[in-house]
């Protein structure tokens, strides 16, 4: 049965919704960006003014004024974003029960089952319209028989837009585009196509097979089925809980990290929010993986195995300050840290017994269940270790909103 997939981007999400209770901006060359006093100074979001004054997504700040002088900046609130993706989501989930999330502005839509004798076409307009009336947004919809040109349908014309990809035009409207407008085609990928001079999505559904497979492994043979329309997966079901990769927290610090005291402290704060994290979702981590970023932007990536999993902060903040000592030799003050938590099992399966004394663990996890409950009641951070007091992360820092978090699975299935 030929399936109809739906692609809902909202457009300039972020600030889209910045300009809901400022609707003066809409006039405006207008960026949501980080925070640069806390070296957060990036564009996260820009407005179709900013757009066409050649301000781009992820660039400095600095970069940005540069091109556009007049540039208005306004400071993200992750909630409200929050707000309305789940509330966006609410509204497509009258049409199916099968949405699945790409990210907060984003999500794949299964109509297969639902849409009847309905043009999809007209109901992806009816979409946009009420996206447009019930929530002064705006979204481009992909329609199409699989996700993959379904999420080129949404890309293909900005804003407020519907696109169609069928069986039969799939040829004419996908092939003469780039290959790096295929999802899961990065940059380095990309690069590594036009050297063997595959440059469009038609150039790559016309090589070989077997050649991409050992040119590129796994990931080469993945696109030329994505480039030949024959992508079969499935839009997941709206309550589906993904697999559970890693649990991570990482910040960039307001000021640099000058000595391992304050090094010391910033890995405590993050392997205490970790390791909340692990018990909330009843969860234990088998490898502990560190990331440092010295302030020239040098990254470096540490693990260690442990000898059986845990969530305890003293044992991963332990590891993360083993693997960050034999690491790294201070050749450079540290811009920013990362602690992750991966090969994930669950608290209640079996694990290797240790021959050390169960009592200590015991008080352990008694303690840090009561701090978890006084930090869930009272806000993170209320509770804190002593030597957390000597970090330099933000005061307001807030690791629910911060990178790193949770992986749910990979969204690019061969990384």
């Amino acid at each position: 049965m030929k399936r109809t997939i739906f692609h809902i981007d909202q457009n300039c999400y972020f600030a889209s919704v910045e300009m809901i209770a400022h609707p003066e901006l809409k006039d405006v060359p207008m960026a949501v960006t980080g925070d640069s006093s806390k070296r957060h100074g990036i564009i996260l979001a820009k407005n179709e003014h900013a757009k066409r004054a050649g301000v781009k997504t992820a660039e400095a700040i600095w970069q940005a004024e540069q091109k556009c002088p007049g540039l208005v900046k306004v400071s993200a609130h992750y909630d409200k974003y929050v707000f309305y993706s789940g509330r966006l989501r609410q509204m497509f989930e009258e049409y199916s029960d099968k949405v699945e999330p790409f990210g907060l502005d984003e999500c794949w839509v299964d109509l297969t089952d639902t849409i009847g004798d309905r043009d999809p076409e007209a109901v992806a307009d009816e979409i946009r319209r009420r996206v447009r009336d019930e929530f002064k947004l705006t979204c481009s919809v992909g329609v199409s028989f699989n996700k993959i040109f379904a999420k080129l349908g949404s890309d293909y014309r900005k804003p407020d837009a519907t696109t169609v990809i069928t069986e039969e035009n799939f040829r004419q409207i996908v092939w003469p585009l780039p290959a790096s407008d295929l999802l899961f085609v990065g940059g380095a990928t990309a690069s590594r196509l036009a050297d063997v001079n595959i440059r469009t999505i038609g150039d790559l559904a016309g090589a070989s097979r077997e050649f991409l497979r050992d040119y590129l492994g796994k990931s080469g043979d993945m696109l030329w089925i994505y480039a030949n329309g024959l992508d079969d997966s499935p839009v997941c079901d709206s309550d589906y809980e993904r697999e559970l990769k890693s649990i991570g927290n990482s910040t960039t610090t307001p000021e640099d990290i000058q000595n391992r005291r304050q090094a010391q402290g910033t890995f405590r704060s993050l392997s205490g929010t970790v390791a909340a994290r692990l018990r909330k979702h009843k969860l234990l981590g088998s490898c502990v993986q560190i990331t440092v970023r010295d302030k020239d932007l040098n990254s470096y990536e540490h693990q260690k195995m442990l000898f059986e999993p845990t969530d305890s902060d003293r044992v991963i903040f332990e590891t993360a300050m083993e693997l960050f000592d034999e690491s790294y030799d201070w050749h450079s003050s540290i811009r920013s840290v990362g602690v992750r938590c991966t090969k994930l099992v669950s608290d209640k399966s079996g694990i290797q017994m240790s021959l050390f004394s169960e009592a200590d663990k015991g008080q352990d996890r008694r303690l840090t269940k009561a701090i978890d409950t006084i930090n869930k009641r009272f806000g993170s951070g209320t509770v804190k270790s002593l030597s957390e007091l000597d970090d330099v992360t933000d005061r307001d820092f807030d690791p629910d909103m911060n990178d790193g978090g949770i992986t749910r699975g990979k969204k690019n299935p061969f990384a």
